[in-house]
């Protein structure tokens, strides 16, 4: 196997970093303490973001992809240096998608509210990835590691994961 092809098949055994929102934190600047409310309103946002990422990546779209990451997301392919920031991610995403098509299912094996602003998700995924350069379709399985930083919109306010609409502060 050439190392090109060492590198294309590397794309479909890509570890992520994903720098998502979480959703429920409260005003900018104000307390928030990490309640089983907040801790399950946090997991079922991000379980929101696992879905929609995982019918992005099989739609092939940079664009669906995109709105799941921060400003400073980061994107980090085997055999590949890691993108960091929206703009990097996007020309990294473009290249996978030139090169794969991917219709694969993610499993949550593991998912962790470590403290207000940070949380990580370790999957499991499985399915077919189609090579355009080798046409051929072949089965992959992976593991995957996304850790998720709370980001706040202009006015202040967390976005929801799935819907980017902002999340009313707690009374």
């Amino acid at each position: 196997m050439t190392a090109r092809h060492r590198v294309k098949r590397a794309l479909i055994l890509t570890w992520l970093v994903m720098l998502a929102p979480l959703p429920s934190q409260a005003a900018k600047g104000s307390a928030c303490a990490m309640t089983h409310a907040t801790i399950a309103r946090d997991e079922a946002g991000i379980r929101e973001t696992m879905a929609a990422y995982n019918a992005a990546l099989n739609g092939g779209k940079t664009a669906a992809v995109l709105p799941l990451y921060t400003e400073d997301g980061v994107f980090m392919p085997p055999y590949s240096q890691s993108a960091i920031g929206k703009s990097a991610v996007a020309a990294a995403y473009d290249k996978v998608f030139e090169e794969l098509h991917f219709d694969v299912k993610f499993t949550i094996a593991e998912l962790v509210v470590m403290a207000p602003n940070w949380a990580y998700v370790r999957t499991n995924s499985a399915g077919t990835t189609f090579h355009r350069s080798l046409g051929k379709k072949l089965a992959e399985a992976n593991q995957e590691l996304f850790i998720f930083k709370r980001a706040t919109t202009a006015n202040g306010a967390s976005p929801a994961i799935a819907s980017r609409r902002p999340i009313p502060r707690p009374s």
